[in-house]
């Protein structure tokens, strides 16, 4: 009966998977890299080979580029092309829930009462939904969950646990560009042991090994397709191209709106709580909580690994509260039968044909996909960066696309210019002169869908509340062949297929609505 009844962990595993099912039926899949994320995968498993140089656009076709995420990419191939976008949204809601079923496990490991360990790991659930998309920065929350506990463990007990770090870095580092955090959890972990009780040998001694775990983890990095170009890649991204300016998630927390009040009461608490509570934060676990309160307050795309640091240490101060029923289920801090039956059940449903989601027609432009397919292939398309995946991936013959969200490879000047054409001014001019485009494709609220609606030269091919498609008309005697000299791409085979299509991170902030450590 023991392995029965529920515990804790079971009943965080089950809220937090109705909770990511339900929500997340759509909105798992709002990241505007998922397709090209599975576009590249796929092309990883055709040719045996990671991506050197970008293949999907036109406009930096054969650019020196490094796909930091090559071994996510070829994963989520695998798992769309055997078991459609339902499986993929099936198997990442299963996989969240674990690992905050985990995150209440190891509180009440630590001995914080099961019901502040729940209540606390759903507060740290909804500080992390902005990154509840299937993306590379999922694994970057499970990479961090663990590096915390070893670096826990080696502060508590020394030994050499903490040299099992430097390997974990290495399928970090083929996975998400956030592998990065990990060395900064290593030197923040080992500045907080050192300001922790007194000064002995035992202390030097197990300094020196985070000393030494921390140079591993800057070199186990490397063993990864690009070598050293992967770190050049990183660090261009976010120190010299200058576009993580552009880019929503890297903008400081947008304090005031509803979906970053949890930040707040984290932040309240952190400061309130130990007026009122007969329990401190130790100094090991301030330091990890201030160095990454300050990261979250710099850029959201932090926020759920602040979540993640800082759980130990408010628990820990929740847990001194003298509340009556802090005692609720104490020897419930186990795992059960029930999330593996719970995990087949949801694995028999998918067998048996029941969807779990897939992409918002509501959102994105499915529907005006079809029309798109049958334009001509050579014809250069303008469109929204947000469905530049879209096209790369999903398109009929294979058409490459204009824009993307990978920020970096095009640059700031490029992406201002693009993000002013589509107001519909000057920059349109220069632009349209320049790449002779016989396609737009972009919303119609845009500025420049007003103004080609208006302009003879151009025809709406299709519109509906999502999108409009503008065709250019072939007033001129050979325009149609110029164009097509202008704007020929190569088209390459593609036998695969996938359902449904898009996006977020490409959204510039206040661009009317243009979005991972890295992705």
């Amino acid at each position: 009966m023991r392995r029965l009844t529920p515990g804790m962990p079971d009943l965080v595993f089950g809220v937090v998977l109705v909770t990511v099912l339900i929500g997340g039926r759509t909105g798992l899949l709002n990241d505007p890299g998922t397709f090209w994320h599975v576009r590249l995968g796929r092309e990883i498993m055709r040719t045996g080979d990671v991506p050197r140089f970008d293949t999907l656009t036109y406009t930096k076709e054969r650019t020196p580029w490094v796909d930091q995420s090559w071994a996510f990419d070829l994963a989520l191939a695998a798992v769309v092309d055997r078991g459609g976008w339902s499986t993929a949204i099936a198997v990442t809601s299963l996989a969240l829930a674990a690992f905050y079923g985990s995150l209440a496990r190891r509180l009440m490991r630590e001995g914080i009462a099961p019901i502040i360990a729940a209540v606390v790991t759903i507060l740290v659930v909804g500080m992390s939904t902005i990154h509840f998309l299937i993306r590379p920065h999922l694994f970057t929350l499970l990479f961090v969950f663990w590096m915390l506990q070893l670096c826990q463990r080696q502060h508590e007990r020394g030994g050499w646990t903490i040299l099992l770090a430097p390997w974990l870095m290495v399928p970090w580092a083929n996975i998400h560009g956030g592998f990065l955090a990990g060395p900064l959890i290593l030197l923040t972990a080992g500045f907080g042991h050192a300001i922790s009780g007194p000064w002995n040998e035992s202390k030097k001694r197990n300094l020196l090994i985070f000393a030494a775990a921390f140079v591993l983890c800057l070199l186990t990095p490397l063993i990864n397709p690009y070598g050293i170009g992967l770190y050049r890649h990183v660090f261009h991204l976010l120190r010299t191209s200058g576009v993580t300016q552009l880019i929503q998630e890297y903008q400081p927390i947008p304090f005031g709106k509803p979906e970053f009040r949890v930040v707040e009461w984290f932040i309240l608490a952190l400061i309130a709580l130990p007026t009122f509570s007969s329990r401190r934060m130790s100094r090991y676990d301030l330091t990890h909580s201030l160095v990454w309160l300050h990261f979250a307050l710099g850029s959201v795309r932090h926020v759920p690994l602040f979540a993640i640091v800082v759980a130990p240490g408010l628990a820990k101060l929740l847990d001194g509260l003298p509340l009556a029923s802090r005692d609720l289920g104490r020897n419930s801090a186990r795992w059960t039968l029930w999330p593996m039956a719970i995990s087949a059940g949801v694995f028999l449903a998918l067998v048996s044909g029941i969807s779990f989601g897939g992409f918002s027609p509501e959102k994105w432009p499915l529907n005006s996909l079809a029309i798109l397919d049958q334009q001509p292939v050579e014809s250069r398309l303008f469109h929204e960066q947000d469905w530049g995946g879209l096209i790369e991936a999903e398109c009929r013959p294979v058409r490459q696309a204009y824009v993307d969200d990978r920020f970096e490879l095009f640059g700031k000047a490029s992406l201002l210019n693009y993000f002013n054409a589509l107001q519909g001014g000057p920059d349109w001019d220069e632009l349209q002169a320049q790449e002779q485009f016989r396609l737009v494709w972009i919303k119609p609220e845009r500025g420049l869908a007003k103004r080609l609606t208006a302009d003879p030269q151009w025809q709406t091919l299709s519109r509906d509340s999502v999108s409009v498609l503008f065709g250019r008309k072939a007033d001129q005697p050979g325009q149609r062949s110029s164009d097509q000299a202008l704007g020929k791409i190569r088209v390459r085979s593609d036998n695969t297929n996938s359902s449904g299509g898009v996006p977020r991170r490409g959204t510039p902030p206040d661009t009317s609505a243009l979005e991972s450590p890295l992705d």
